[in-house]
């Protein structure tokens, strides 16, 4: 399991960044997509856009408590409400109050591949539970990158279990439990929970975006472990965001939105394959 590591160490000064103050404008009026795409349009849309966790899709079970790192205050304040408003709005826990330990850290660098890098030799910690190739991944030059820490858990949330000490008739302890409450052929015993999300935007990929695209732009990536689909898809998502072929959206679009939905109305028991075929089923429908 994934240990759970402390997030707030991540509000102090992050090498790398620097406070983008005229980066973003704030947008009062957004125009949503509200088409929604049929069945098989859907299907492609989920398989494109969805990162698996150990074969299943995770998402956040403790409350979501966003912190914007690299923004003055004002920006960064207004990012992290829309975050909330977003998670509120599509069923993911949220954080009653804004004095919360942070686990879904936006960060604005000056270099987001130099950043990783940064965290790779003096924060390690930051990166845990990925491969040395996912690390890999996130140092290729590009507008942004983002990652989940996750951690293996029973249907009743609970992790794997401390291992007993040693003994004299046991001296090696016993090996750490992990608690299976029911069996099934259908479904599976655990679950993959995010404990916390990173999303790093490189400063000059936000210049011309409004403050309300960079906070959806992060929810959609955040909330859920997902990627920007290839160029060229016919769904318009926020996850375009950043490609400067693509059309690029105000906001969230009714796709992303119903994704989301369908992704938290869900317990995160099944397969990957199975949860992905529900979540374009509710797609599809407008669900």
């Amino acid at each position: 399991m994934v240990a759970r590591f402390l997030f707030s160490a991540l509000l102090a000064i992050v090498p790398g960044t620097t406070l983008a103050q005229t980066a973003a404008g704030q947008d009062d009026i957004v125009i949503h997509d509200r088409s929604l795409p049929d069945r098989k349009a859907a299907q492609t849309y989920v398989a494109n856009i969805s990162v698996r966790s150990d074969g299943q899709l995770a998402r956040f079970h403790q409350p979501v408590c966003p912190s914007v790192i690299g923004l003055s205050r004002d920006y960064a304040a207004i990012v992290e409400s829309r975050i909330r408003d977003d998670a509120a709005a599509v069923g993911a826990p949220v954080a009653k109050s804004a004095k919360c330990s942070a686990n879904l850290i936006v960060i604005v660098a000056s270099d987001g591949a130099t950043l990783v890098r940064d965290m790779r030799v003096n924060r390690p910690g930051w990166l845990t539970g990925l491969s040395s190739a996912n690390v890999d991944a996130l140092t290729v030059p590009g507008p942004a990158r983002a990652w989940s820490i996750t951690s293996l858990r029973n249907e009743d949330g609970e992790g794997v279990g401390a291992p007993r000490g040693a003994t004299a008739r046991d001296p090696l302890g016993a090996a750490p439990a992990f608690r299976i409450r029911s069996a099934s052929i259908v479904r599976q015993p655990n679950r993959q929970d995010v404990e916390g999300s990173f999303v790093v935007i490189d400063q000059a990929a936000t210049v011309g975006l409004s403050l309300r695209q960079i906070a959806d732009y992060a929810a959609m990536r955040g909330l859920a472990l997902t990627r920007p689909p290839a160029p060229g898809g016919t769904t318009e998502t926020i996850l375009s965001l950043l490609d400067v072929a693509a059309v690029r959206p105000r906001g969230l679009t009714a796709t992303d939105t119903a994704y989301l939905r369908a992704l938290y109305a869900r317990d995160g028991l099944d397969g990957a394959v199975s949860e992905r075929n529900a979540i374009a089923r509710r797609i599809a429908k407008g669900k």
